[in-house]
């Protein structure tokens, strides 16, 4: 890591996750944190590239400023007309993503989903005018939306994928190592940080020995779980680029995966553990040879559905814990009540209660798909999933070099 923003990338991924277990820093510290690393990051770029500043570069740190002007504007209660607020700042982030120098080439292969994030930005800031400027729910789309695009169109370009695999391992393991003192001494504080235990156990089915379910610093276990995953993940890959370059410093992420393992099993996410032997399983016949990926995705579309329907005919021993009462009722309210732009911001507790049995109670839809398309509609629903199924069978049937 010999770049400054690759250094960057540990320190905001740090503050992503706290900003996600405690209240010491809102949402306008992350979404400045991203704009502060973007600045540095044009600039290293820029010099590194062109010996120099870049032709741009004046254009990249004024739209900068420009859009964290919007965003205070925004905090503070703006000029009064809420939709113009809104308007700038769709422009300014969408101007802000295209100001490259490199667009003609850029745009065949991004214009897809630089085209789905414009729609699903475009229908959630519609409905955020809806709220006061100053609330959190009419704000959230705006930091979503920069942070969405940031991570998709802007830090993949100026922060090396190897940051991102070590700083995702180092965070993953931190979070587990925390919440291991829970298995002997209970639930515990330490500084800003709460390790909580979960009711209920999970058996490891080796050792035939319960333990206590999880959550670490999170809310619950599946946030818990949906941290490891990709740490997993990350670990397996920062493991095997170190080893193919014969480095020593592969024993870091290869010493982490054990308690990576450990960890996601402690958190009982089950979508997590699925998750992670798909993309591990995936990673692992990619690096093998690269021409059968493309079967392997085409494998998992099909396994996938059949593991599903194993679980709802109880074929497989999994508790589904009423997931499908939910999907049912969360496909109803898409379909009966959303329409082409949505419900708006609200809660998918309140949009699926009419479609529920009463059995089940008021829970979430436990599904993003279909949250996403409850709140944005069928225009949202697709542009979410080209945002993140387009890249994992792009990257599949892409031409191996």
């Amino acid at each position: 890591m010999d770049r400054l923003t690759d250094l960057l990338a540990v320190p905001v991924l740090g503050l992503v996750v706290l900003a996600t277990v405690t209240d010491r820093f809102s949402s306008i510290h992350l979404v400045l944190a991203y704009l502060f690393l973007a600045a540095i990051a044009f600039n290293q770029y820029d010099v590194r590239a062109h010996e120099g500043i870049s032709p741009l570069f004046s254009l990249q740190v004024g739209l900068t400023f420009a859009l964290g002007t919007a965003l205070i504007v925004l905090v503070v209660g703006g000029l009064g007309v809420r939709i113009l607020e809104l308007c700038a700042v769709f422009v300014l982030l969408l101007a802000f993503v295209l100001a490259r120098d490199d667009l003609p080439s850029y745009l065949p292969a991004a214009g897809p989903y630089l085209a789905a994030f414009a729609v699903l930005f475009a229908i959630f800031l519609y409905h955020a005018g809806e709220f006061p400027a100053d609330s959190g729910l009419g704000l959230f789309p705006v930091f979503a939306g920069v942070v969405l695009a940031f991570n998709c169109f802007v830090l993949p370009r100026y922060v090396s994928a190897d940051a991102v695999w070590w700083a995702t391992t180092a965070l993953a393991t931190g979070a587990v190592v925390l919440a291991l003192p829970t298995l002997v001494v209970g639930d515990y504080g330490l500084w800003l940080f709460e390790a909580r235990t979960w009711d209920g156990t999970t058996t490891l089915p080796l050792l035939d020995r319960e333990f206590p379910i999880v959550r670490s610093v999170f809310a619950n276990p599946n946030s818990f779980g949906l941290l490891v995953f990709p740490g997993i993940v990350a670990a397996t890959v920062a493991t095997h680029r170190a080893l193919r370059s014969r480095s020593v410093l592969a024993l870091a992420p290869a010493s982490a995966l054990p308690i990576l393992a450990f960890g996601l099993f402690l958190s009982n996410s089950r979508a997590s553990m699925l998750a992670t032997a798909i993309a591990v399983g995936l990673y692992t016949l990619a690096s093998t040879d690269r021409r059968l990926l493309p079967v392997a995705l085409l494998a998992v579309l099909v396994a996938v559905p059949v593991f599903l329907v194993g679980i709802y005919y109880s074929v497989l021993p999994i508790d589904p814990a009423n997931r499908f009462a939910l999907w049912r009722a969360g496909l109803e309210a898409t379909v009966r009540d959303s329409g082409l732009f949505g419900q708006g911001i609200v809660g998918t507790r309140e949009a699926i209660e009419p479609y529920l049995p009463d059995p089940v109670g008021t829970y979430t839809s436990h599904n993003s798909y279909l949250s996403i398309a409850i709140r944005t509609g069928l225009l949202g629903g697709l542009a979410y999933c080209v945002l993140v199924l387009g890249p994992i069978v792009h990257g599949g049937c892409a031409t191996p070099v």
